[in-house]
């Protein structure tokens, strides 16, 4: 006799150009039909990222402002009702107010994910945010982050048991990459094919420290001043007019490229010969994972999972949050060693196919969800 596939709402701010929302979108495509059925829920908006979504997967928005919104849980329990799913699975911050959806009747089981910490709070919590996690921890079935570093860090911040725990690092899709039609793209971003383009994409927000990045390539022109060098900057955010004026009163405005918000990051990593990372926290990036696929060395902050992605000295070089200096001497070690950026980049290639594949990533999800259903 066949068994009804399980359903699952993911709940989640929104579907915007983000990591967590990669993840969640390539979860919701990859999982076996056959066995899961899934709807989304965007607290906020949709996002641009919903396109890449499966026709099938069903999204919900909320629609929730600026504003905090004391309704919220009355209004996600109302979303979880016409649904009926046999998983809710949280992510972040949408934790707290669908565990208190499902105080007065839970009939489905939670699954909670942490992806990162939270801006500013990245070395310490609240009081109170410690202890709506302790409480969202212990009403969740399964509670897992993105790394053991994370996992580390919560655990110490709420008291909850490390055995609980889990751990499900994030995955990219390789076919992604390896797929992206990369013709033309240098000039099509005014680079030429002499330049050597250090690269990097990300939101332009304070936890990524793109100041870090900017003020590192003016130190390498000062030691490069007749270097062909460019800096690529991908993404968009709160802090990018201050990020130009900070290029422009360098005298850099030339020489750095801001493309704004992409959609076709696999393509773009085609126009860098190196791919760097100036971030002061993060949970498990897929940025530096898509990197190392597309076979770019890397320079990355050893903060969060970088220093389990990154191989200091085999796949790319790690160095301290907010040392431009250093930032600065390990992209001019590519520069000047070519033949080492390539085996850097081969390296980190070989360890996504092995570790960092959407394939194995998606496993795991199965068999969560399948575990905690049983």
């Amino acid at each position: 006799m066949s068994r009804d596939p399980v359903k699952i709402l993911h709940i989640l701010d929104s579907l915007g150009m983000g990591g967590m929302e990669r993840v969640v979108i390539d979860v919701a495509n990859g999982l076996d039909r056959n066995r899961f059925s899934q709807s989304i829920c965007c607290i906020s908006k949709v996002g641009e990222a919903a396109k890449f979504l499966h026709a099938d997967v069903r999204v919900i928005e909320i629609g929730k402002g600026e504003a905090a919104d004391r309704l919220m849980p009355f209004k996600i329990a109302r979303v979880i009702r016409d649904e009926k799913p046999d998983i809710v699975h949280t992510q972040n911050r949408s934790g707290i107010d669908t565990m208190i959806a499902g105080l007065p009747a839970k009939t489905w089981r939670l699954v909670h994910s942490e992806h990162g910490r939270n801006w500013p709070n990245i070395k310490s919590e609240p009081i109170k945010s410690r202890i709506a996690r302790r409480l969202l921890y212990h009403f969740s079935d399964a509670v897992f982050t993105v790394s053991g570093e994370l996992a580390d860090y919560f655990c110490g911040q709420t008291g909850f048991p490390r055995s609980r725990m889990g751990v499900i690092p994030n995955g990219i899709d390789l076919n992604r990459i390896d797929q992206a039609d990369r013709k033309d793209i240098r000039p099509e971003l005014g680079l030429d094919g002499n330049h050597f383009v250090i690269g990097t994409v990300a939101r332009l927000s304070p936890p990524k420290d793109l100041f870090t990045l900017v003020r590192a390539y003016a130190n390498l022109r000062q030691s490069h001043s007749q270097a062909d060098i460019r800096l690529l900057i991908v993404g968009d955010g709160e802090l990018r007019s201050s990020l130009q004026q900070c290029v422009n009163e360098a005298g850099l405005s030339s020489e750095v490229v801001f493309t704004g918000a992409r959609d076709d990051v696999p393509r773009l990593l085609g126009a860098m010969n190196v791919f760097v990372l100036a971030s002061l926290s993060e949970g498990m990036p897929l940025t530096v994972l898509e990197a190392m696929a597309s076979r770019l060395p890397v320079v990355a902050s050893a903060v969060g999972a970088l220093p389990d992605l990154v191989d200091d000295g085999v796949s790319g070089f790690l160095v301290e949050p907010e040392n431009s200096r250093m930032l600065a001497d390990r992209i001019a070690a590519f520069y000047n060693d070519k033949k080492m950026a390539t085996a850097f980049g081969a390296a980190g290639r070989l360890r996504v196919e092995g570790q960092g594949n959407s394939e194995i990533m998606i496993g795991k999800y199965s068999d969560l969800y399948s575990k905690i259903i049983n």
